[in-house]
């Protein structure tokens, strides 16, 4: 090698070498990566911006600024929750990072807990320390308004005017409270003198049209939004309201030019707003056209297809979006987003196998898919299988604890599974920025009334309805009270959430409890007359008024209401049963027989058909046919504690090693019940097992001392040789029902 060429190599690995010392040096990689970022936040792109910031995040893991720009790329992508950890963290690492506590302060600040609210008002005035700033002052204005110190949030707001007479912001949130008080004149000079100080601001525009769209001002909230285009003719929020103001004054023509003219704004990423409009004027052609060109674009998102298959399923083409759906699936077997709509599509339709092997598809593509199990646990709920559900829920908020929808359901499964404490821990361990939400509150105190924490679920109840009279914190509320004995006050709340909720069958209980624990059979009747009378067209309320109505005693109109809910929904098997127990109470057997038996042609594993079958034939002493259709209620549930308990009742007359296990299966389940404890003493009598049978016997008799299970440990006594407590139970019960010797004939010695 010439002395050149070795020269050269040594440039070149130098140059190598420095190089590679730039690219190990964190403060550079980190500031690469940021402003990579920055481009892509100013570009709109904020799935590569955060990308970017994550990546400056492990570059220099101690760095406040790169957690920081997440927390607005998150906000940009409308992910609230994962903006707040991530300005949270900025914090912890830089305390002094005034733009980092602003912004985790602004979100405190959209709490409804006043601990949160306090801990915002810290961070605020820490930050105030170093000079004050309109986003500083107006976040803690927000926080003081909540705190209900209006007085204190209209100084600071006022502070910020006198301070930063071009800022638009505070002059918004003073006016909005104005508008509040309805002091509406006082709100317009407001912003009308904001908007003077900045006549070149959009958002003073869209202030101003805003207060004149509350005071259905529509012509000057009309000319505010025109003003705001003609600062910034690509306004997006502009031109929203401009066409939901033209499509409220009838003017579908001008919306449309509207709409389209949003769709074409690639920055208001809104290229489907024309087509939603086309699918509201049920031009459904024109918008699955329009529809079908944006999702089969080069680029198209995942929602461009979504929007296609739910236009196809909106306009009544489900078996079109199926299609779809498929035929993207065949040019990519593994396209996880296809397969995820589609099984939702199967879902929605009810679907239950066809969405269940699409969504495990999508898992085996991507195991950590929360939306998958998400789907799963619908799936479950489909098949009637709570505990599959609630597993399912259980990995959507291991995989995402951020979905609440997730989290509510799983703790109303919880709660209705008798496991309230755990519903409870579910609920608490939600993002603290949730967990002022109407919803949370809501499924909490459910579990609170559950656990009879009712002074903590009295607070909770009375701090939610400070804020919305929501119908489910009504019906709480009711609850409470009738527990306390205001029965009065529990059906006022019960009835206000009937005029709401016409159909909402807890509000229906609530409201019969209340009549019944004041004797008033009367009201009671005008209540579900009433909710029958505006639930004309619902097969579910006239069956649940069916169903009180025969608590009632009132049989013919149970019947007309259980025969109308039939009319409604010829496949309402709930109007069967009903209509059958209602022929069982009248003493009408042979048509309750009729009716069951039809049942079990249609649905040949109902078990509900199968043991009332079984309850017929048992008591008319039918007792080979009421061991058939009990054996059928054991195989399509062998759970079902009674039918296993009458089954093994049965077969001890001749096959007592069958009716052992039976009985002890149904011990298992059910280890106090005194029937099952009477039933297997009647099996060990039978064995010539006496003392066996006493050791089940005398329990099942101290819970229920009937004369019935008195002879029958009677019985076991004698044959035990224990002849004087046998006299003494046998004088007892014969002294109550002299027929025993007769009815319990299999007994005797």
């Amino acid at each position: 090698m010439t002395h050149l060429a070795r020269t050269s190599v040594l440039c070149l690995s130098f140059l190598a070498l420095l190089s590679s010392d730039c690219t190990r040096d964190p403060a550079k990689k980190e500031a690469r990566f940021l402003a990579r970022g920055r481009k892509f936040l100013d570009q709109k792109d904020y799935a590569r911006a955060a990308l970017e910031f994550r990546s400056a995040n492990q570059a220099n893991p101690r760095d406040a600024e790169p957690w920081y720009q997440l927390g607005i790329a998150y906000l940009g992508a409308k992910q609230p929750d994962n903006a707040y950890v991530a300005f949270m963290k900025a914090t912890e690492l830089n305390p002094n990072h005034a733009a980092a506590q602003v912004r985790a302060s602004e979100m405190m600040v959209a709490s409804r807990d006043p601990e949160v609210l306090e801990e915002a008002v810290k961070r605020l005035r820490q930050v105030m320390t170093s000079g004050d700033d309109p986003e500083t002052l107006g976040a803690l204005a927000m926080a003081d308004l909540k705190l209900k110190k209006p007085e204190e949030a209209i100084g600071l707001l006022e502070k910020a005017l006198n301070e930063f007479p071009g800022n638009i912001k505070p002059a918004a949130t003073l006016a909005a409270i104005q508008a509040s008080r309805h002091d509406f004149n006082a709100a317009e000079e407001t912003l009308r003198k904001a908007a003077a100080q900045a006549p070149q601001s959009t958002e003073a525009a869209l202030a101003l049209a805003n207060l004149y769209f509350i005071e259905d001002k529509k012509a000057a909230a009309e000319a505010e939004l025109q003003r705001a285009l003609r600062i910034d003719p690509v306004n997006a929020s502009a031109l929203m309201a401009l066409g939901s103001l033209q499509m409220a004054g009838n003017r579908a023509a001008e919306a449309e030019e509207t709409y389209r003219k949003l769709a074409s704004i690639k920055a208001a990423k809104a290229p489907y707003i024309h087509a939603a409009f086309l699918l509201q004027q049920g031009r459904n052609e024109e918008a699955l056209r329009e529809l079908k060109k944006l999702a089969e674009a080069p680029g198209a998102d995942d929602d461009a297809r979504l929007r296609l298959a739910g236009a196809y399923v909106a306009t009544g083409n489900g078996d079109e979006a199926l299609r779809y759906l498929g035929r993207l699936l065949a040019a990519d077997p593994k396209d996880a987003d296809a397969l995820l709509l589609r099984g939702r599509i199967y879902l929605n339709t009810r679907q239950a196998a066809e969405a269940q092997k699409d969504m495990e598809a999508v898992l085996r593509l991507r195991p950590n898919s929360a939306d998958a199990h998400y789907g799963l646990s619908r799936v479950q709920a489909l098949l009637g299988s709570e505990k599959e559900r609630e597993r399912e829920l259980g990995e959507v908020l291991r995989l995402n604890p951020n979905l609440l929808q997730a989290r509510t359901e799983l703790a109303s499964i919880q709660v209705k599974a008798v496991r309230a404490q755990t519903a409870l821990e579910t609920m608490d361990a939600a993002p603290k920025a949730q967990q002022s939400s109407i919803v949370f509150l809501i499924t909490r105190n459910w579990a609170l009334l559950a656990l009879n924490r009712l002074e903590e679920a009295r607070s909770e109840i009375d701090r939610g309805l400070h804020v919305e009279r929501a119908p489910e914190l009504v019906l709480q509320d009711g609850i409470l009270k009738l527990l306390k004995a205001d029965s009065e006050g529990s059906r006022a709340d019960a009835q206000e959430v009937l005029r709401l909720r016409p159909a909402d069958e807890g509000a229906l209980n609530l409201a019969m409890q209340a009549c019944l624990a004041d004797k008033q059979s009367n009201l009671a009747l005008q209540i579900l007359k009433e909710t029958a009378a505006r639930n004309r067209a619902s097969a579910a309320v006239q069956l649940h008024v069916g169903q009180w109505l025969e608590r009632l005693g009132k049989l013919g109109e149970a019947r007309a209401a259980f025969s109308a809910a039939k009319a409604l929904n010829p496949r309402l098997i709930a109007a069967d049963l009903a209509l059958a127990m209602l022929d069982m109470e009248e003493g009408n057997s042979d048509r309750a027989r009729t009716g069951l038996t039809g049942i079990l042609v249609s649905q040949p594993n109902n078990e509900t058909a199968h043991l009332l079958l079984a309850n017929i034939e048992y008591s008319q002493k039918n007792f080979s046919a009421a061991l058939v259709q009990f054996t059928a209620v054991v195989e399509a549930n062998p759970n079902n504690v009674a039918a296993l308990n009458n089954l093994a009742y049965l077969n001890a007359a001749h096959d007592l090693d069958g009716s052992l296990r039976y009985a002890l299966r149904a011990m298992e389940l059910a280890p106090n019940d005194p029937t099952v404890q009477d039933t297997l003493g009647w099996i060990y009598y039978r064995k010539g097992d006496y003392q066996k049978a006493v050791e089940f016997l005398a329990p099942s008799v101290s819970k229920q001392p009937s004369p019935v299970r008195q002879f029958h440990l009677a019985m076991a006594y004698f044959k035990a040789r224990d002849r004087d407590r046998g006299q003494q139970l046998l004088n007892r019960a014969l002294a109550q029902d002299p027929n025993l010797f007769k009815t319990e004939e299999g007994w005797l010695p």
